[in-house]
């Protein structure tokens, strides 16, 4: 729903960028300029879209569609996260918004760090996106390290993620998405498909459900690039909703993307052993069952 306000406090003409996170304080710079730059911004009914256009007192700005908000960060391990404790391994659902590991430059809490002051040293095996949850697995140092790096590199452990991505599209009912991926030549942040060069990437997939304008997708990643799944969704017309770099932040309050378990092979416990993280509860509206 859009919203109208008149400008009245400024004690000199201001950039509408910073007007708006003015406005907006709990959501960020990037998301106040990309709904800028998508044209969802209005000064006294004309449409603006540079970040750099003068307001003054008496302006009235209509803004479309509310910026995303910036996720609130925990600060403390939640015992709720946990999948399982098999000593040496720990699986972990982690929460979407919540880094895997520190970033330089960036004073918010990750994964690695919380569940660190909580079970003691450990040392993060594979990463998620900031924006995706699901299950993770960290250990406690020793055999478990070269076990798992092994079964790595010989393909033998398998992930499901489940996504809720835009339709119509061109995906079918299942198949598999062979599509090279390289980093982008605009972007420093993103990834881009490409026919010679760069990387191998393979992704099956399944359509699960299918409403007017969404679809719920498992996905089954045969190699592990950078934002593989999100690149190759967006590349069949199918970005997942919430997507802020490959399609649109405002399609979902989250990115729609969820790593719901890992199999590791025998060689690891002795049995075969998947790790479930549940599908979180923004996932569940019109969702097929679980299968």
């Amino acid at each position: 729903m859009a919203e109208r306000f008149v400008v009245d406090d400024l004690p000199a003409p201001q950039r509408l960028d910073r007007v708006l996170r003015a406005r907006y304080p709990q959501s960020g710079r990037q998301a106040i300029q990309r709904l800028i730059g998508q044209r969802q911004v209005e000064v006294n009914g004309r449409t603006v879209w540079l970040a750099s256009w003068l307001v003054s007192n008496g302006d009235v700005i209509t803004v479309h569609h509310a910026p995303a908000t910036l996720p609130s960060h925990p600060q403390q391990f939640d015992s709720a996260w946990l999948i399982a404790d098999e000593g040496d391994l720990l699986a972990v659902n982690k929460p979407a918004g919540l880094l895997c590991e520190p970033r330089r430059g960036l004073d918010r809490p990750s994964l690695l760090q919380l569940a660190t002051a909580h079970f003691g040293p450990l040392t993060l095996f594979h990463r998620l996106d900031r924006d995706t949850s699901g299950a993770v697995l960290l250990t406690r140092g020793g055999e478990i390290n070269a076990l798992l790096a092994r079964a790595f590199q010989e393909g033998l452990v398998h992930k499901e993620y489940i996504a809720v991505v835009a339709a119509p599209n061109r995906l079918a009912q299942r198949g598999v998405i062979d599509v090279r991926l390289r980093p982008s030549r605009r972007r420093r942040d993103q990834m881009e498909a490409t026919e010679r060069g760069g990387q191998r990437a393979v992704t099956r997939y399944e359509v699960l459900a299918a409403g007017d304008d969404r679809m719920w997708v498992r996905l089954f990643p045969e190699t592990g690039r950078m934002h593989q799944l999100r690149v190759h969704l967006a590349y069949f017309g199918a970005p997942i909703l919430g997507d802020r770099l490959y399609g649109s932040a405002h399609s979902a309050p989250r990115l729609m993307l969820h790593a719901r378990s890992i199999t590791l092979p025998a060689q690891i416990f002795g049995v075969e052993r998947r790790f479930v993280a549940p599908t979180p509860p923004d996932f569940t509206l019109n969702q097929p069952p679980s299968s």
